[in-house]
Order: structure tokens, then sequence, then C-alpha cells
């Protein structure tokens, strides 16, 4: 996948420098050739001139061969190669002497030199273009495998950012046990490292806290089971049924307290089945614990019809408990309205309009208004987790001074 990440532009950035470089080394190339050209042919006619002044001298060159070899020249053995330079060749310049004819001839991009007696011949071929040729190949070869170093380098040096990306998108997404030290010295295993130390101190945060909670939780279940044993003492019934329902709602809330700590810690698991909605919703109201008088007034549901949902019955029954409790919380009449509409579920209360909006009620500890807020605001934050792991989404909306909320069950829903 292309992304704008630091290792593609860095990517870009070298194979640019490579064409560059390659652009660079063809037009020194063509430059250094022409150049060279030039030189070899000025050795050439400086080889034909001084023999010249030596014939017209009546000199001879003790050795004709070794003569031309101190301009440069070698003679052509191959009998191919001369008959391609003769026939196809370009003849830059021609030197007539009366025993012989000298003709410097272009082919491919080589400069040879041919001396006819009428009598015999001979082609030589320039050297310094072979020499130097090799010399620039050379050095762009060393070039190329220097540049390629510091590509596999600089690679290889940030491979390690997408480790530690991964490991930070995992811990991200929940897997705390993660680690990523580095023994390098760069910068980026600073980076990993210090992001492991922080890792492992958030993981010592988050085991405290979860046995705090639990320690919490298991001190309180004692002095509850002795307080329900009292209570069954009690000859007054009044009081006796009072005390069960406290006791019994201290219970029922340190229950809902583990699944919360369960859903917060990532460790809670679904155990997804099919049940009625109605039955779900029932639930959610007897966690409720409204009045027995005034419940059918408080919690209005209105539907003709039931539908099988697939969801984890005590954590979906916990989502629409806390949503039908915040709204009774902040309904100007006390009431909340449950409807169930082509497999949405909507929960309504009439009340002001939000002061915030609504997603900042999705956070943990954030609560309603002063006048009716009551609680550590967890409510709407234990719905929108418990609905999200289900696969679902929580909507809202504020219409005609009633807030209803939504949620769209069709993935749960079995036909």
């Amino acid at each position: 996948m292309m992304r704008n990440s630091l290792i593609n532009k860095i990517s870009a950035i070298f194979f640019l420098s490579l064409l560059l470089l390659v652009m660079f080394f063809a037009l020194l190339l063509e430059h250094q050739s022409e150049k060279n050209m030039e030189s070899m042919k000025q050795r050439q006619l400086q080889s034909v001139n001084y023999l010249l002044v030596m014939y017209r001298n009546n000199v001879q060159p003790a050795d004709i061969e070794e003569y031309f070899n101190n301009f440069g020249l070698k003679k052509v053995e191959s009998k191919h190669l001369r008959e391609s330079v003769l026939e196809r060749g370009v003849v830059i310049f021609q030197k007539l002497s009366p025993v012989s004819r000298f003709s410097s001839i272009a082919y491919n991009d080589r400069y040879y030199l041919f001396i006819d007696n009428f009598e015999s011949s001979v082609l030589l071929q320039s050297q310094d273009y072979k020499n130097f040729n090799e010399n620039l190949w050379i050095v762009f070869i060393i070039a190329l495998m220097i540049f390629g170093y510091m590509y596999y380098s600089i690679f290889t040096s940030l491979t390690p950012l997408k480790t530690l990306s991964a490991h930070i998108r995992k811990f991200a997404n929940g897997n705390l046990n993660i680690e990523c030290k580095s023994d390098k010295n760069d910068e980026i295993a600073e980076v990993a490292n210090e992001f492991d130390k922080a890792a492992k101190k958030i993981r010592d945060l988050l085991n405290a806290r979860q046995l705090f909670l639990r320690t919490i939780m298991h001190e309180l279940k004692t002095p509850i089971g002795k307080g329900r044993i009292v209570s069954e003492m009690l000859e007054d019934e009044t009081a006796k049924k009072r005390l069960k329902g406290v006791f019994g709602r201290l219970d029922m809330l340190i229950s809902e307290f583990s699944k919360i700590e369960q859903l917060a810690s990532k460790h809670c698991a679904l155990n997804i089945q099919e049940y009625n909605l109605l039955h779900v919703i029932d639930q959610a109201v007897d966690l409720l614990m409204l009045d027995e008088k005034k419940k059918t007034e408080q919690v209005v549901l209105k539907s003709d019809f039931d539908v099988l949902v697939r969801v984890d019955f005590e954590l979906m029954a916990l989502a629409i408990k806390n949503l039908m409790d915040n709204a009774i919380k902040h309904s100007l009449t006390r009431q909340v309205i449950v409807s169930l509409d082509e497999n949405i579920l909507s929960i309504a209360n009439e009340g002001e309009p939000l002061t915030m909006a609504i997603e900042e009620y999705f956070q943990p500890f954030v609560s309603g208004s002063q006048a009716h807020g009551s609680g550590l605001g967890l409510g709407l934050y234990i719905v929108k987790n418990i609905v999200e792991q289900h696969g679902l989404h929580v909507m809202y909306e504020y219409r005609d001074g009633m807030h209803c909320f939504r949620i769209d069950l069709q993935k749960g829903v079995v036909v």
C-alpha cells in the first residue's frame, strides 16, 4: 500500500538522485568523448605531420609501428574490423604525400588512421579513447556501489520503524503484551526503547488497577452477604424487604462494576446466542430496580412484534438498562419510551437540549446537567463499548424536544 511514508519519500529521493547521477555521467561521458575525440584527432595530425617532415628530410623511423605507438596508435589486426572501418567509417581528414595517403576515419565513436602507400596499407586505432572509457566506467560503477550501499544502509535503518509502527498499532488495539526493545544506537532504537518502557509502565498500572478493583469487589461482597443474612432475621417485613432490595441492588452494582472492569481491560469475551429482544429489554427493566407500582409509568414499551437477535444477553441488557436509566434521570417527565421499528431499537425521553456535543457524553466520567446528573458519568461510555463490541453502532438525535438513542440491530437479527 502506497502511502506518504518516510520510507517512500526517501526511496523517491534516492531514485531521483540515481536518475540525476546517471544523467550526469551520460553528459560527462558525451562531453569527455568529444574532448577525447578531438585530442585523438590532434595526435593523429601530429603523427602524420611529424612523419611527413621526416620524409622531406629523408629520415625514416627505424620501426614504423613503434613510431605510431608513441602517439597512442596501434595496428588493427582484425580483418573484419578493418573492412568495417574502411566501408562504413566517416573520413575526418586526409593528408597526401608523394609516397602515402593518410586518412583519419571515425567509426563507432573511435578514431582510426589509415595509411595507404599505394603498394601496401595499414589501419591504426587510437588507444586513448579506450583507456579513458575504462576509467570513466570504473568511476561510474564505484559511484553506483556507494550510492546503493547508502540506500541499503538508510533503508535497513528505517526498517525497525515499520516494526515499531506495527507494535504501536497492536498496542492501540488493546494488545498490551508487546516488546519492542532494540540494541541499536540510533534515534529510532531510542524511540523504540522509550515506547517499550512506557508500554511496560502502562501494563503495570493497568494490572495494579485491575487488582485494586477486584480486591474492592471481593471485599464488598462479604459485608453484602452478611447484610443479606441479617436482613432475613428481621421480623419487620417492610424493613426486611427494603434491606433485601438494597443489598440486592448493591450486589447487582458490583456485578455491573465487574463487567465494566472487563470491558475497560478488553478481557470481556462475548457469549453470543439467539434471544428474543423483548426478553433482553425485560432483563434491562429488571436491572433498573424500579418501584413495581411506577415501573409501567416510567418505562413505556411500544412494539407490536418481537425479533430474534444474536447478542450477549447480560451485556446487551446492561447497555439497554444504562440507556433507559440515563433517559429517566434526564427526562422532564421521568419517563422513557422504548420502541422497535424495523430492527432499530429506540430509547427516547423528553428533555432540554444537550449543552455539549453527543461525542463528549460517550467519554468516561462525563455526566449530564448538574440539575439531574448523578453518578460517575459512565453510563453512555459503557453503552458505547458494549454496542461496538457487538459490531453495532449507537445513533443519537434531538428532535421536537425529544432525546432519542437508536441501535441498529440489523447485524444481530436472525430472519
